[in-house]
């Protein structure tokens, strides 16, 4: 942007001219007092829209898939302290999703904040733990800069959520000062390094050698080139433990499936893989503890990353390289290609091709043979739900214990068609589906979510109602917390062997997920049977309107 000849602007002028030229259609949120010049001002910002939350989760989610899908930072706005501390567990999301979010709450008015007033509070130190950096504005003349900072820094890698604290008095101040110009960085670097990556890669027999590929392939549009790469060398190709995207094409022949998110059940499937490319940051994300590195002993880990904090932080790399995903791998490719064994890669595509296409026959078979049963089968619900809708439709996935079948299911080769949220906070899938939604032009989205996860930010289904979002949102509703029963058993303590588990269980009294929908102006369904499931989404889809879809399942 060029230089804006200097006008006397109010702080919220400033505000939303540099929303505007930041490229900000939309702000997410929940306002308040200290918010309402701003919301003042918005009564004449055609340009601009609110997306109303009924909570600061919801609003802070919705930014997550907004964000996410059209990978440009997206706008929150929330209410002082209270507020920003509604926010935090899915600002939790945000900083594992790497999601770049601007951040803003109200702070109370500086000229009486000495007298610590109503609302005043300590919005940076909140905010410290969840984002890349927290600073609270002192007059109009920082408001700018600080706005285009935040707006620059939260897209930078590591990508992130970064955030300001607005003191009200500020939105009213009036400067002189002109609007500093938009800041454009080339974040598509090549890294170095990569005749010796390529010498590594194939001078290792294609099946003792697997890819490993994280979020940032898909967030840097790497996976056709992870494809690429991996053909020609022959590799197997692996997903991160809980990888939040569409990193690699379900259907391809060299497509190995998710790594586990236990450090014991990771090394025993990287058995007999003498070297590993990772290409993006945290790969090896486990939850429960057990002895151990990950990686199997006399193993080689090549690391690319766009991060160098990554690169080593707790796994030995025998090479790493630091660059942009995708303009790495695709100036890798061509020195690989002179290099490999096009002859043992391709034999061993056409090996895989067809095991990989059995594989798809038979968890299809399997799929179909649990249909007709009542409560459902958790494999069939996921099957028919993900089955039902255009390959295209973009699925996001809470689904918790029932995931591990719609993650199966989804087939979309489209990076922003899938998405999963890494940082394990409940409460992110409904709200992030709307965001999807609106990043995809308003387009039909599928959100699969646990019943325990959906009682988290239901507020969510008003905000569909009052957008006119067409998500269909399919509750796999076993009344239980099905994760901490499976945790409880594999410690084998008193819980097991009594079969008696506190706490757990939300089926007294039992929750009408439909009546819930309707209250927030959402139609809502109950399926009895698969071949329910698959009408419901259909005609939801084809309608074009928000719809709720209670999926009773049994215990997987």
């Amino acid at each position: 942007m060029a230089d804006v000849e200097a006008t006397v602007l109010s702080g919220t002028e400033i505000l939303l001219d540099v929303l505007r030229s930041e490229g900000v259609g939309y702000i997410f949120g929940n306002p308040g007092s200290t918010e309402l010049p701003l919301m003042d001002a918005l009564a004449t910002a055609e340009d601009i829209h609110y997306v109303l939350a009924l909570q600061e989760a919801t609003a802070a989610a919705m930014a997550d898939g907004y964000a996410q899908v059209t990978r440009r930072p997206a706008f929150v706005n929330l209410h002082s302290s209270a507020g920003l501390g509604n926010a935090i567990g899915n600002l939790s999301n945000a900083r594992a999703n790497g999601t770049p979010l601007v951040v803003s709450a109200g702070q109370q008015d500086y000229r009486h904040i000495h007298h610590e007033p109503l609302l005043a509070g300590n919005l940076t130190g909140i905010a410290a733990a969840v984002c890349k950096w927290a600073h609270e504005i002192r007059s109009i003349d920082e408001l700018a800069t600080m706005l285009r900072r935040a707006f620059l820094d939260s897209s930078s890698a590591p990508t992130g959520a970064v955030f300001l604290s607005i003191p009200l008095h500020v939105l009213g101040e009036h400067s002189d000062a002109s609007l500093p110009p938009r800041t454009t960085i080339d974040r598509e670097t090549v890294g170095g390094g990569l005749e010796e990556l390529a010498d590594l890669l194939t001078t290792t027999a294609p099946d003792e050698l697997a890819i490993i590929v994280g979020d940032e392939v898909a967030t840097s549009g790497g996976v056709a080139a992870v494809a690429k790469l991996a053909e020609a060398l022959g590799a197997d190709v692996l997903g991160s433990p809980l990888y939040g995207r569409s990193v690699f094409p379900q259907e391809h022949a060299l497509w190995a499936g998710m790594l586990p998110p236990i450090a014991a059940m990771l090394r025993n499937a990287l058995e007999g893989y003498r070297r590993v490319l990772l290409v993006g940051g945290q790969a090896f994300l486990v939850y429960p503890y057990t002895p151990g590195s990950p990686l199997p002993e006399g193993t080689d880990l090549l690391h690319l990353s766009p991060d160098p904090a990554f690169i080593g932080q707790a796994h030995r790399a025998r090479l790493g390289v630091v660059g942009d995903p995708r303009a790495t791998l695709e100036s890798l490719i061509p020195l690989v290609e002179t290099r490999a064994d096009r002859d043992a890669a391709r034999h061993r595509l056409e090996l895989k091709r067809r095991e990989r296409a059995a594989e798809i026959e038979r968890l299809e078979e399997a799929a179909l043979a649990r249909y007709g049963t009542s409560p459902l089968d958790p494999m069939a619900a996921a099957h028919a739900l993900v089955r039902s809708a255009p390959r295209d439709t973009p699925i996001v996935d809470e689904a918790i214990t029932s995931g591990i079948y719609v993650r199966g299911f989804q087939h979309t080769d489209e990076p922003d068609r899938y998405f999963f949220c890494r940082g394990g906070g409940l409460g992110w899938g409904m709200p992030a589906s709307l965001g999807v939604s609106l990043g995809h032009d308003r387009s039909p989205v599928l959100c699969a979510v646990g019943d325990g996860s959906a009682m988290y930010s239901p507020q969510a289904l008003w905000t569909a109602a009052h957008e006119d979002l067409p998500v269909v949102f399919a509750v796999f509703n076993n009344c239980q917390y099905l994760i901490l029963k499976n945790n409880l058993r594999g410690m084998g303590g008193e819980s097991a062997a009594l079969d008696t588990f506190v706490a757990t269980d939300i089926d007294d009294p039992p929750i009408d997920f439909a009546h819930l929908a309707r209250a927030m102006g959402v139609e809502a369904t109950v399926a009895a049977e698969a071949s329910e499931v698959a009408d419901i989404v259909r005609d939801a889809i084809e309608r074009g309107k928000p719809h709720l879809v209670d999926i009773p399942i049994t215990a997987p």
